[in-house]
């Protein structure tokens, strides 16, 4: 998966008299990556520092890198702690791509974290005519994440699980001894694959010059669940058209498929598009209650009924409280009683429960993050309602689950 452009660039770096370059971080002798412990030896640690003096050797190109940093690595860092996978893991997008979102390599390997197409679908992008999602910042990070966690089952080691993002899990194998499965300490000599030396490489030459505090976070992520097109994305949060699609190389087509949900960058602060996203909100709820309205009766109720419906996995509902019962429920939103049993997993005998939400149309399939820590109160039905999943579809994902851990969908696997 290795981009030839990175491989291009670092060879001209090296090239570039060291009269322009700037001081290169020294390798120290042993680096960790979560809980693995690094005993890098002399000849590797060689190895390394010429790495790290290439990626230094320029100041111009450099700041290019910390520059695409600031902006990205905030949205990477955040889907690799909802990954459950190491915050290291984000120097590898940087050995990939240089953070260029249509980079492509030799091998035709796409976007961010060089995907190829076979391997990017079976890991849940769409990469079809209309869109590449190994183009899109958010899902490709996830996807990547999910590869090498679902590696990390089989060798129990960062490092290894690394390794199989090149070679893949079979070939992985082959050059790993099983002896070393689980190992929390390991030594890096001159023999260690170069694709291993890299990416200690780049956590070396970068790791000191990020600093949170200089993060970009006028971008942030817009999940769309409202607009058809990419033009009113544009019009209704006050973005430039072009600059959306520079930031969103993976959309072909103003059209927005919808197939399923898509992430969006969008260059503007959370706070902004809170607010944003919380008047369309506002909006869905007030068209739900007016499309209910049928008598004048049902006008003194709006006002009520406006402030207790909610959106939540894009559906609508209501939190109920102690006053309430399925019987007044089903006749203010005018929804069968048979129906309000189904979406919502109840029995006829069913007695609603305080502060739980409760749904007006079918609920998904999968949750829109991996997995929730429940209470030792909460049961599996609870926690369906809480993220608006089907109870049938947790009870199959938890199959066998003895922990509070939830998964709310699909664990992608190749094993």
């Amino acid at each position: 998966m290795v981009n030839n452009i990175i491989l291009s660039l670092l060879c001209n770096l090296i090239m570039v008299p060291y009269l322009f370059s700037q001081d290169s971080p020294k390798v120290p002798n042993s680096i960790r990556i979560d809980n693995i412990v690094l005993n890098i030896k002399p000849g590797a640690k060689e190895i390394i520092q010429i790495e790290v003096d290439a990626l230094h050797a320029n100041e111009k190109y450099f700041q290019i890198f910390i520059d695409r940093i600031q902006i990205y690595f905030p949205i990477i860092e955040r889907i690799l702690e909802e990954e459950n996978v190491p915050d290291d893991l984000k120097y590898l997008s940087v050995q990939e791509s240089a953070l260029i979102p249509d980079a492509v390599s030799s091998s035709n390997a796409v976007g961010f974290w060089q995907f190829k197409s076979e391997t990017g679908k079976e890991y849940g992008l769409s990469i079809n005519d209309d869109v590449d999602e190994r183009k899109n910042i958010i899902s490709s990070t996830r996807a990547a994440a999910r590869y090498i966690k679902n590696s990390n089952f089989v060798f129990e080691n960062w490092i290894f699980s690394i390794l199989s993002y090149l070679e893949g899990l079979s070939g992985a194998k082959l050059k790993v001894d099983p002896n070393l499965y689980g190992a929390k300490r390991l030594d890096i000599g001159e023999e260690t694959h170069w694709y291993i030396i890299k990416f200690l490489a780049h956590k070396v030459a970068f790791q000191d010059y990020i600093y949170e505090n200089k993060y970009d976070r006028n971008y942030s992520i817009y999940t769309n669940q409202i607009f058809k097109n990419i033009r009113d994305i544009s019009s209704e949060l006050s973005i430039d058209y072009k600059r959306l699609k520079d930031l969103n190389k993976w959309i072909q087509t103003d059209d927005i498929p919808n197939d399923k949900e898509y992430s969006f960058l969008i260059p503007t602060d959370l706070s902004y598009l809170a607010e944003k996203i919380s008047s369309f909100d506002f909006d869905k709820v007030k068209d739900f209650v007016e499309s209910k309205i049928t008598s004048s009766i049902d006008l003194k109720i709006k006002d009520v009924l406006s402030n207790r419906t909610i959106f939540l996995n894009n559906l609508p509902a209501i939190i109920i409280d102690s006053s309430d019962n399925i019987e007044q429920i089903i006749k203010v939103y005018d929804i069968s009683k048979k129906l309000f049993i189904t979406y919502n997993d109840l029995d006829m005998n069913h007695k609603l429960v305080p502060g739980v939400p409760y749904y007006f149309s079918k609920k998904k399939k999968r949750g829109r993050v991996e997995s929730y820590f429940k209470s030792d109160e909460q049961n599996l039905w609870q926690v369906s309602q809480l993220f608006g999943i089907q109870l049938k579809s947790l009870k199959k994902f938890n199959k066998g689950n003895k922990t509070n851990k939830i998964l709310l969908r699909r664990r992608f696997s190749l094993l």
